[in-house]
């Protein structure tokens, strides 16, 4: 088993240990685990952004066709699905296999991490399942450094979320997408910030704004450690990632606090405005006092 203190060896063969991926998903057919969960092992130390199968398009059938059921969504965040645009047919497959595997939180990790990843695709993307969008709200834990936190942070999966129009799933894409793991890129982080203000603005929204908020919080906190905190489990992160997250998630914690305060107001306004009433038979008149304009 590989250490994870030596992803440096384990990205210098990468490509070998890809390799090796078709014969352990046959050696698992065959009833042997062994190189199977070694692969799985350095994949989540290799500390790489990108540990792909870069061979989909010759192999994906075969071993799509061989694995069992928990084992296609296991060893589906590692492969290329950029290669497979045209495979719906695999995309159909791996959900199916979703809906017959029992819930473990390697599995949830699996699926979201996979789910990013094929969303990324506009040939692919019309082929997920809706209800596949919902594993978003079991918010399985993402390694700090993997596939669906690379997808996931790009403007056609944050598009395809917003297209949903589900509030619940929006906030826990946000919840696991804002990390302190890497920045955003600037057209997400522009949609984080229209959302907000579009979509968290409601007067009974409230423990969804105080959610986000609690999560910016922590990241910030996370972010205060310091840089050489952080590489001790991305090592990928530079000193311009680093100011960019806290230039970034201070502004989307702003922005929330901006909207709870907008919204505040809004109560205060509203709950004057009716109360203002006239006793019925009698000349007292209740008034409310406007608050001062809300900064």
């Amino acid at each position: 088993m590989a250490d994870a203190e030596e992803h440096h060896l384990i990205q210098s063969k990468h490509k070998a240990i890809n390799a090796l991926l078709p014969y352990a998903v046959l050696q698992e057919f065959g009833g042997k685990t062994g190189i199977l969960d070694a692969f799985l092992h350095v994949a989540r130390a290799s500390k790489m952004p990108k540990f792909e199968w870069h061979h989909a398009r010759e192999y994906a059938s075969t071993m799509f066709s061989k694995a069992s059921l928990h084992t296609i969504i296991l060893v589906s965040p590692h492969i290329y699905w950029g290669l497979l645009t045209e495979r719906r047919d695999l995309v159909q497959q791996w959900a199916a296999a979703i809906s017959a595997v029992p819930y473990t939180e390697e599995v949830a990790q699996s699926v979201v991490g996979t789910l990013l990843q094929i969303a990324y695709y506009s040939q692919l993307l019309p082929h997920i399942p809706t209800d596949i969008w919902s594993w978003l709200n079991k918010r399985p834990s993402l390694p700090p450094t993997c596939e669906g936190r690379y997808y996931g942070t790009r403007l056609p999966v944050a598009k395809a979320v917003l297209e949903l129009k589900d509030i619940e799933i929006l906030k826990s894409y946000f919840l696991l997408v804002w990390s302190e793991w890497d920045h955003l890129k600037d057209s997400v982080f522009d949609e984080s910030c229209a959302s907000i203000h579009e979509h968290f603005n409601e007067p009974w929204g409230g423990w969804h704004r105080e959610e986000l908020i609690q999560h910016l919080d922590h990241i910030l906190t996370q972010l205060d450690q310091g840089l050489e905190h952080l590489q001790q489990h991305n090592p990928n992160l530079e000193e311009y990632h680093f100011q960019r997250m806290k230039d970034q998630y201070r502004k989307l914690k702003d922005t929330l606090l901006e909207v709870v305060t907008g919204v505040s107001c809004l109560i205060i306004i509203l709950h004057c405005i009716l109360t203002q009433w006239t006793c019925a038979g009698s000349h007292t008149r209740f008034m409310c006092a406007l608050p001062p304009p809300c900064p």
